[in-house]
């Protein structure tokens, strides 16, 4: 499938997008957000005189029969979800950023300090810039998120995100499935991701130390305007050790594992890519290790086609440990989680014995099984097909990698290989 757009800067920055489209989900997911007046929301916002059928659609709204007078989002992965793709955050490890919106049934408010708010908004949420309301305090004396909230809802009954579990589940619901605006964007994501850790994963050589991959990662990511949230680079023996191997000056000797999460106008994407370096005429990948590789995109397979509307994540876990089993390897599961739902985080959710949530159409996964020594890991949406069927695409492809193709409950699916490099 194309990518979102020709234009190569595309979604590369919150404000490089279509901004009529912007307003549109900025608009939905408002009214998906404000339920017991969300009928005088959209005709006050809009203009328009909808139906009552209208706004009754949006059936997972946050503030549904609530004693709730409004909320607030703090979480920087909940901003960007509602402006489709604002960074909030200065410090990118920050959970919460430097801007916060309040939202009710009639306004969406910006809270934020003098230092950010012009910038915010004329930036990161462009073209929301006259739906969004603008309360500023100075940095020094700029009192907490929830406490404005309440001052202006004139009400105590204001929730915010970060401190109540029962908004922040709702919101995860609205998060997780996607529109078609937002598959564009997360495709456009993918594709990148794919495509330069494919480029680096090539030029990988014996004695290149493993920051030295993580960096050359960091520059072409960069250059995409994609934040390499997680880089993690593994040579040799620390792959077959450390399943979250943070890159160090090992140098690589013949195999090497590549993983990144990258992120995008709020998305992140997440690929794993193995190498393997042969530097004379008949050496090969060990039998052991495309054996145990085959172990894991097999794996991979199952999670993948196991992900269908409407079955529970624990489910889709049972699944993955069967694969597990079935393939000569039990107890491997144990060793990592397995990946889950993504979006805007890089797990919205990860799948477990006992997790009840729901597959659904126009979700994405990144299911990560791993066998000790190798991984298997891409991002992929769930779509439905013209014909009704259930549909997998995996948006961080890379071009022209080899790949292990595995039949699984009648779908087949290819899943990454290892990239021999004979050199």
């Amino acid at each position: 499938m194309a990518i979102a757009s020709a234009n190569p800067n595309a979604y590369v920055a919150a404000f490089a997008q279509d901004l009529a489209e912007r307003r549109r989900e900025f608009e939905r997911k408002l009214a998906a957000m404000c339920v017991r007046n969300a009928f005088q929301y959209w005709a006050a916002r809009c203009g328009l005189l909808l139906r009552w059928a209208d706004v009754v659609s949006f059936s997972r709204q946050v503030l549904r029969d609530a004693t709730l007078d409004g909320v607030v989002l703090s979480y920087a992965h909940n901003v960007a979800w509602l402006t489709n793709g604002a960074r909030t955050f200065v410090n990118m490890a920050a959970e919460v950023g430097v801007g916060a919106i309040f939202v009710d049934q009639t306004r969406a408010v910006l809270l934020t300090n003098e230092i950010e708010g012009d910038r915010l908004l004329r930036e990161e949420m462009r073209g929301l810039d006259d739906l969004i309301t603008l309360h500023q305090d100075p940095w020094y004396g700029q009192p907490k998120a929830l406490e404005v909230a309440q001052r202006l809802a004139g009400s105590e009954q204001v929730a915010q995100d970060t401190t109540h579990p029962i908004v922040e589940e709702r919101l995860l619901s609205l998060r997780s499935t996607l529109s078609e605006h937002e598959m564009a964007i997360y495709r456009a994501l993918g594709h990148d991701c794919g495509a330069i850790i494919g480029d680096v994963a090539r030029a990988v050589r014996p004695g290149v130390t493993e920051l030295e991959i993580a960096g050359q990662l960091a520059q072409r990511c960069w250059a995409k305007g994609i934040a390499p949230i997680v880089l993690l680079i593994a040579a040799d023996e620390r792959v077959d050790t450390h399943r979250h191997p943070l890159p160090t000056l090992n140098t690589v000797k013949h195999k090497a594992m590549l993983v990144l999460c990258g992120r995008r106008a709020g998305f992140v994407a997440s690929v794993t890519r193995m190498v393997y370096v042969t530097t004379t005429e008949h050496h090969s990948i060990p039998g052991d290790l495309a054996a145990r590789h085959d172990a894991a995109t097999y794996v991979d397979a199952v999670a993948i086609t196991s992900s269908r509307p409407g079955v529970e994540a624990q489910a889709v876990f049972k699944a993955i440990q069967d694969a597990y089993a079935a393939k000569g390897f039990p107890g491997e599961w144990k060793l990592h989680h397995q990946g889950g739902c993504a979006g805007y985080k890089s797990r919205e959710w990860i799948a477990t014995p006992e997790m009840r949530h729901k597959v659904a159409v126009n979700q994405a996964f990144a299911w990560n099984p791993s066998v000790t020594g190798t991984k298997s890991e891409d991002t992929v949406l769930l779509r439905q097909t013209p014909a009704g069927n259930t549909g997998y695409e995996v948006i961080t492809a890379t071009p022209g990698w080899p790949v292990i193709e595995h039949v699984v409950n009648g779908v087949s699916i290819q899943r990454p290989g290892i990239l021999q490099l004979s050199l």
